[in-house]
């Protein structure tokens, strides 16, 4: 085991709140009312408090505001600290400095906060109509995509649909709920660049965006980040309050430190998800669908944010892999007096295959066939890829019969059907449910380059620099094990610096399942222009023809470095070659865009038993069966494959976000919002089928959201087949024991 990763696992490591501070600790006062007009901060108190620096609200930080995506809306763009009105509960309205933690927390409840109560909008539907949220616009209405071919005829071209299976889906609002919460240290550098250490999902995004809000140019800030536990997306965006500890650092020339509490960062943190989807799927006699037309309404929260992004996601995964010709999809996101949503593991792919899936199964009882065949009829093979679907996604190679195949040999379902039907021929307390959902979803997106250095010293090391922050991926295993094999190296030779904007120019955020067909090909062609140059060092000093140097890999009698093909006598270390280049060593940065997105997909199943007297759900067996392509690192492919699985399975049965009439959230500690543990995930059976793809010289796809596509559908459509006997079919989730007893009971 790497020294690194030993220090990691054992603690040792320093994480944002680890770091050396004997600077100014942060706090922010945070409304408590999900709508209202800003009377009064009275801040004297907690300015008199012990220990009290700086006590600021918007009219004194004098800071503009911000939109985290200015080009898709503008006109609703938030202030960092609230100004003129509060639009959801955990909103930060003022903002306390003091010398100790302890102090600032005291003087915060000093602030006194008068806010005139406005009328609250939790639900989109109740939004669309009323009064706008900002006073510069007419609606609630921020992104709406209106199909102009809605009034289809399903019995256009020669289709026609016997039956048309209308259904609701709601996919509920959850947390990306990392281990660490938010921190940033803010210090004013000995250089005259602020230097900022931070959470984040990408160092250069961070730096961009406080450069923007703070009206510097991103040459006077550098961001790097410690270890990070955990993102799932809910750190693809820049934290306002991280503009405001910027911005105190620079006023009051000290270091300056907040760490966010678990209520903050379940109250402020960007949601994900909050759809509902009505879907009317139409289908022939034989089972074989002729169209599906989706409506969907998302809520977008206090800000637009990313819901436009999220929209396009949704609708171009709304088909997924099957052979679906008319697709009609109209989608409105509105704003609430809720958290803003933003990105949460497959960001808006899982929202469009969870939906579709429910249809399926939904339709497969009406017309009593099993879903696993309604879906065998329906599932593109892998003679018909590449195929251009109807929401706009160019599905590139797979074979997603076989994905579906797989999951049902593995989790056994004739065994499951049989228990199944003994169950309910004895009229059990309890019954058995089998799910299967398949999935589709895009990684690589995104054309910005993502940019790596690779290099050789003459102590015979490579380095491999970039800005894509690892926080779980295990970016230094692939990364660091192309490089290692193509130079000879091991990996114990391999260094690995990322999460710095020193360390390149720019980068791209780690996010959308892109960092190892995108940055892995990066690094692949860096990699190969340093052997190329030394090819020609080594050339020369063993005066041969360049065509003629091979890699040799070090061993306990020579170190690795290159010889000429055949006479293995002839040699020189990689320490030799790297003294000969520039500046002592060898290296190329590489800055490339993806050269196309990649689709990954896959089928998962799920076993549940449901208890038909409490309601409550066990799960029993999972599988998931993912096609990533070419298959770099088994291990760290299993180990997402476990963790989406088990973030799609939180979402079915657990979690939620949710808010009360007044727009107060609910579960906002982890000792109300479900998580789930060991004890009640069995070990999930995680598979991988391969199709390369051709979209990028490595022939991978993403691995790191797959989980959340298919899991979620899969457990809750196992859960309604276990009470489907009982007349019941579809229960909206979370399926809590309290829905899934009601459901029982009506």
């Amino acid at each position: 085991m790497r020294a690194e990763d030993e220090a990691l696992l054992r603690g040792r490591r320093p994480f944002s709140a680890d770091l050396p501070h004997d600077g100014l600790e942060v706090v922010f006062v945070r409304a408590q009312q999900a709508h209202g007009a800003i009377v009064d901060i009275a801040v004297g108190e907690a300015l008199a408090s012990p220990g009290v620096v700086a006590v600021h609200t918007a009219d004194s930080l004098d800071l503009g505001s911000f939109a985290h995506f200015p080009q898709l809306d503008e006109a609703r763009a938030r202030h960092p600290l609230a100004q003129g009105r509060v639009r959801h509960v955990g909103e930060a309205v003022a903002v306390v400095v003091a010398d100790t933690l302890a102090h600032a927390i005291d003087a915060a409840e000093r602030v006194w906060v008068d806010i005139d109560e406005l009328p609250v909008l939790v639900h989109p539907a109740t939004a669309i109509a009323a009064d706008p949220l900002y006073e510069s616009t007419t609606s609630n209405i921020v992104h709406q995509v209106f199909d102009s071919s809605a009034d289809h005829d399903p019995g256009v071209d020669g289709l026609e649909a016997s039956i048309m299976v209308d259904l609701d889906v709601r996919n509920n609002r959850v947390a990306s709920a990392p281990i660490e919460t938010d921190g940033i240290l803010a210090s004013p550098g000995a250089d005259g660049r602020l230097q900022i250490w931070c959470t984040s999902q990408g160092v250069h995004e961070i730096r961009d965006e406080l450069a923007r809000a703070l009206g510097i140019d991103p040459g006077h800030i550098r961001v790097r980040s410690p270890a990070v536990g955990g993102g799932f997306g809910g750190r693809a965006t820049l934290p306002v309050e991280f503009i405001v500890v910027a911005r105190l650092a620079q006023l009051l020339n000290q270091p300056v430190r907040f760490i966010q509490t678990r209520w903050e960062n379940l109250t402020s943190m960007p949601a994900g998800r909050d759809t509902h989807t009505s879907l009317r799927l139409g289908l022939d006699d034989d089972g074989s669908i002729v169209s599906l037309d989706v409506d969907l309404t998302a809520d977008a929260g206090s800000t637009a944010h990313m819901s436009p992004m999220l929209m396009v996601s949704i609708n171009r995964q709304a088909t997924g892999m099957y052979r679906i010709p008319t697709l009609t999809w109209n989608g409105t996101a509105v704003l609430t007096n809720t958290t803003p949503v933003g990105a949460y593991r497959g960001a808006g792919q899982p929202e469009a295959n969870h939906a579709r899936e429910r249809a399926l199964d939904v339709a497969a009882h009406r017309l009593g066939i099993d879903p696993i065949d309604l879906r065998r009829r329906n599932l593109l093979t892998a003679d018909e890829l590449p195929h251009s679907a109807p929401g706009g996604a160019l599905y590139d190679t797979g074979d997603p019969l076989r994905a579906l195949e797989v999951a049902v040999e593995v989790v056994d379902v004739a065994h499951w059907r049989a228990r199944q039907i003994e169950h309910r021929s004895k009229g059990a307390e309890t019954a058995i449910g089998i799910g299967v959902a398949c999935y589709a979803q895009t990684s690589g997106r995104g054309a910005p380059a993502d940019t790596a250095r690779v290099r050789v010293t003459e102590q015979g090391r490579a380095e491999i620099a970039c800005g894509s922050a690892s926080h779980g991926q295990g970016h230094l295993t692939t990364l660091g094990t192309l490089v290692a094999q193509k130079l000879g190296l091991s990996l114990e030779q391999i260094d690995f610096v990322d999460s710095d904007t020193d360390a390149v120019a720019t980068a791209l955020t780690t996010g959308g399942s892109r960092a190892t067909q995108i940055l892995g090909t990066v690094v692949s062609n860096a990699t190969d222009d340093v052997l190329a140059a030394a090819r020609d060092i080594a050339a020369s000093l063993l005066e041969a023809s360049a065509d003629d140097i091979v890699v040799a890999c070090g061993t306990s009698e020579r170190p690795a470095g290159l010889t000429v093909a055949g006479v293995p006598a002839r040699s020189v270390s990689w320490s030799e070659v790297a003294a000969r280049g520039s500046n002592r060593c060898i290296e190329s940065i590489r800055a490339e865009s993806a050269a196309g997105e990649a689709h990954p997909y896959g089928a998962h199943a799920s076993i549940v038993e449901v208890d038909l007297v409490t309601g409550e759900v066990s799960l029993l067996e999972h599988v998931a069966v993912d096609d990533c392509g070419v298959v770099l690192q088994p291990e760290l492919v299993a180990s997402q494959q476990h963790g989406g699985s088990i973030g799609g399975i939180g979402q079915a049965l657990w979690e939620n976000l949710g808010y009360d009439r007044n727009g107060t959230p609910q579960n906002v500690y982890f000792t109300t919002y479900g998580l789930p543990s060991a004890a009640e995930v069995p070990f999930i059976k995680a598979r991988t089928i391969t199709t390369p793809t051709q979209r990028n010289i490595l022939g991978t796809k993403g691995i790191g959201e797959n989980g959340c596509n298919g899991a979620t559908a899969a457990a809750h459509n196992a859960v309604c087949d276990a009470v489907s006997h009982l007349g019941i079919e579809h229960i909206d989730l979370p399926l809590t024991p309290q829905k899934v007893w009601e459901a029982i009971n009506r």
